[in-house]
């Protein structure tokens, strides 16, 4: 693209020779602001930034690629264009189409790469390991990595945002970046380290500006934001979460979980899965047993019978209880009924024993049969 910057020195430079020529008594001044003019449009970048790259695909919200486009394409010597997956035609999400002259196999190193937002396209890009493994590729060198409002989700799904500080669109903010293990921050634009994230669509001209700051400086920002005219005056103080009423807010988030709620929580449970139930939590009644055998035999292991003798009563009716359960399906192999029949059998024989007062030598190796017993059963589960 043509930066109007340049353009703008070479008629500078004209009007300035020209209002030189022949008036001497304001030579010097006028070439004192010249200079100070030139100093601000050539100031040298923090970073030599010259390739942008702002990927698109079908259902992007354009503004969220337009705005960092014009803020960044003010830049000097700098060459802004869009990338797709694939060459040719791509449309926005109210069907505008855009002529995309890369692909993501033609562009191999970016200084800045810009990721857009959208909606349900925008989801279904997080799930292509094609793209995602080419934005991967196109960090290992960039100067900085951005995402503008939902592009947050496409650039959180590669894993690069792990414990980084970001921002994104509104809409389950908070869980969505969880999901990707980074930390969300209800803010406009955040910055950590390489990786600047901003906030919904317009945000991403906010964005863009501050990295116009941060290579080049606030004069030099100033005349970009004024080449823009970019002095924002809404007609009603809302467009953030936190300054509009509640029954707003919760319209939009309704209208917004009509097309992406089912998705975000099937993509949650894939990244988190819940923990798979233990043999205990899926058969009440073995975890039941399970706790009386343990307060009756691992004190007999080292001598001590008392909790034994006084629950004898106890370990039988649980047994009694598991033999009666229902065996969770995965449990109900052909040998689980004998065997919960001898341990209900083996444990009324332990507290007969324990009523007729056997010796304590007796009951040790009865209780320890029963553990025994008990074990195959949890083998069994297991298997």
């Amino acid at each position: 693209m043509i930066n109007r910057f340049l353009f703008f020195n070479t008629i500078l430079l004209t009007t300035l020779s020209i209002a030189l020529s022949g008036q001497s008594t304001i030579e010097d001044s006028l070439v004192k602001r010249h200079d100070q003019m030139m100093s601000i449009m050539l100031t040298k970048p923090k970073y030599p930034i010259k390739t942008i790259g702002i990927y698109v695909y079908d259902g992007f919200n354009s503004m969220d690629a337009m705005g960092p486009y014009h803020t960044l394409g003010e830049l000097m010597g700098v060459q802004v264009f869009f990338v797709a997956k694939h060459k040719g035609m791509v449309y926005n999400q109210k069907r505008l189409g855009f002529e995309v002259k890369r692909s993501i196999e033609d562009v191999k190193q970016l200084d800045v790469l810009v990721i857009p937002g959208g909606s349900i396209e925008t989801f279904l890009q997080t799930q292509d390991s094609v793209v995602l493994d080419w934005i991967k590729m196109i960090d290992q060198n960039s100067v900085y990595t951005t995402s503008v409002c939902t592009g947050g989700w496409i650039l959180g799904a590669t894993g690069l945002l792990k414990d980084k500080n970001v921002t994104t669109n509104w809409y389950r903010a908070d869980e969505i970046m969880k999901m990707y293990g980074a930390h969300f921050m209800q803010q406009r634009y955040v910055q950590d380290g390489k990786y600047w994230t901003s906030a919904g669509v317009t945000a991403g001209m906010d964005m863009g500006l501050a990295i116009v700051k941060e290579l080049m400086g606030d004069q030099y920002t100033q005349g970009v934001m004024l080449d823009l005219e970019y002095d924002p005056h809404p007609p009603i103080d809302a467009g953030s979460v936190t300054k509009t009423e509640p029954i707003v807010s919760e319209m939009m988030r309704t209208m917004y979980d009509g097309g992406l709620y089912t998705l975000i929580e099937k993509e949650k449970q894939k990244r988190n899965p819940k923990p798979k139930p233990t043999i205990w939590q899926e058969w009440p009644a073995l975890d039941e047993f399970h706790n009386v055998m343990a307060a009756t035999f691992h004190p007999s292991e080292s001598g001590d019978l008392k909790p034994l003798k006084s629950r004898s009563s106890e370990l039988m009716d649980k047994a009694i209880a598991l033999n009666k359960s229902i065996v969770p399906i995965q449990f109900n192999k052909p040998e689980m009924k004998n065997t919960l029949a001898l341990l209900e059998k083996e444990s009324m024989a332990l507290t007969s024993m324990v009523k007729n007062k056997k010796s304590d030598n007796v009951l040790t190796k009865s209780i320890a049969s029963l553990h025994d017993r008990f074990h195959q059963i949890v083998v069994l589960c297991k298997e």
